[in-house]
C-alpha cells in the first residue's frame, strides 16, 4: 500500500532534565512543539466552503460555494471560467434591452470594452439583425441555404419589401371599354379596328388605362424582436 499519508507529526525533542510544572504544561510543550510536514506528492485537499468569500490567509486554497461552483483566486479575483469559449459558435436568443445584456450571465453591467476578468459575457450578434435564422437545407427550385450565409446558391436573396415583376404576376388578361366614335358615316368597326382609312388594313396596339400604385408589398411575416448573441472577450465569472 502506498504511504497516502497527508501530513506527517514529527513530536518535539524535550530538553534532558526536562520537568513540566503540571500535566497541562506538558500537554501545552508537546503540542506546540509538534512539527507538521505536508505530503505534497499527494496533492492539495484543503479548501475553502461557504458562501462568503474567504479571508485574505485563506486564498491560496480554491473556494467551493454553496451553490456547488469551484473559485480560485487569481489576477485580483475570486474566478472561474465561463462554460463557453470566446471562440465558440454557440448563439442565444436574448429578450431584453440591450443595457440588461451587459449584466446577463454574469456580466457586470458595464459596456467597457471585455478583458479576461470585466466586462459583459454576450454581445449582439450584428449578422443576425433584421434576419430570419433559416435551417441548412434546399429551397424548391431556389437552391441551397448556406450555412452561416444570407444567400443561397443561385442567388436568391430575401427582402423584406418586393415590387412583383411583370414575370411573377399570374397570367390574367384585361377587358377593354371602348367609347361612341362619330366616324361621319363610316364604317365604324372597320374605324376601330382598321384604321381611319378603312381601305387600308393597318395594325394598331390599343393599351388599358394604367392602375396600382407600384408600390413594393410588405414581406414580412408576424414577428417578435429579439437578440441573437455571442459570446464576448471575457474568459471568468469574479467575485
Amino acid at each position: 500500500m502506498p504511504n497516502l499519508t497527508l501530513i506527517t507529526l514529527t513530536p518535539p525533542s524535550l530538553p534532558v532534565g526536562y520537568c513540566p510544572l503540571n500535566y497541562q504544561t506538558l500537554a501545552n510543550d508537546i503540542i506546540s512543539g509538534t512539527q507538521a510536514t505536508f505530503n505534497s506528492s499527494i496533492g492539495n485537499s484543503f479548501f475553502n466552503f461557504g458562501s462568503s468569500t474567504p479571508a485574505l490567509n485563506n486564498q491560496v486554497y480554491p473556494w467551493l460555494d454553496e451553490d456547488g461552483n469551484w473559485w480560485v483566486f487569481n489576477g485580483g479575483y475570486w474566478n472561474r471560467k465561463h462554460p463557453v469559449s470566446i471562440t465558440s459558435s454557440e448563439r442565444r436568443i436574448f429578450i431584453g434591452t440591450t443595457n440588461d445584456l451587459l449584466s446577463y450571465d454574469g456580466g457586470d453591467g458595464t459596456s467597457n470594452p471585455p478583458t479576461n476578468y470585466t466586462g459583459a459575457m454576450w454581445e449582439v450578434d450584428t449578422n443576425f439583425q433584421a434576419r430570419f435564422p433559416v435551417g441548412a437545407g434546399t429551397f424548391a427550385a431556389s437552391g441551397v441555404v448556406t450555412v452561416n450565409g444570407t444567400t443561397t446558391s443561385t442567388a436568391v436573396a430575401g427582402e423584406d419589401q418586393h415590387l412583383l415583376t411583370t414575370a411573377e404576376m399570374p397570367s390574367h388578361a384585361h377587358l377593354m371599354t371602348w367609347d361612341s366614335q362619330d366616324t361621319a358615316g363610316g364604317n365604324q368597326l372597320k374605324t376601330l379596328y382598321l384604321g381611319p382609312d378603312a381601305n387600308v388594313p393597318n395594325d394598331i396596339t390599343k393599351n388599358t388605362g394604367s392602375v396600382g400604385g407600384d408600390t413594393a408589398h410588405n414581406n414580412l411575416p408576424p414577428f417578435y424582436g429579439v437578440y441573437f448573441i455571442k459570446r464576448t472577450a471575457r474568459v471568468y465569472y469574479t467575485k
